[in-house]
C-alpha cells in the first residue's frame, strides 16, 4: 500500500503544488510557463541557500549548452 504525499510549498498569497505542477494564487490556479514554473520550483526547492547558474541550468534546461 502506497501513501501519497503532496508537496506544497506556501509563500504569501501563493502555494506551488510541487507534484502537480500549479502555482495557487489566493486558492485559484495561475497560467505559469512551465519553464518559469520549473525555475520558481527549484528556487522554492533550494530556499535559503544560492543556486548556481550550472544547477539551475542542468535542472531546468538539461539538453541546452
Amino acid at each position: 500500500m502506497s501513501s501519497l504525499i503532496n508537496h506544497f510549498y506556501r509563500f504569501g498569497d501563493f502555494s506551488l503544488d510541487a507534484d502537480q505542477k500549479v502555482l495557487l494564487h489566493k486558492g485559484k490556479p495561475l497560467l505559469v510557463a512551465p519553464k518559469v514554473l520549473e525555475v520558481l520550483l527549484t528556487l522554492v526547492q533550494h530556499s535559503g541557500r544560492i543556486v548556481e547558474k550550472e544547477e539551475l541550468m542542468t535542472r531546468v534546461w538539461p539538453d541546452t549548452f
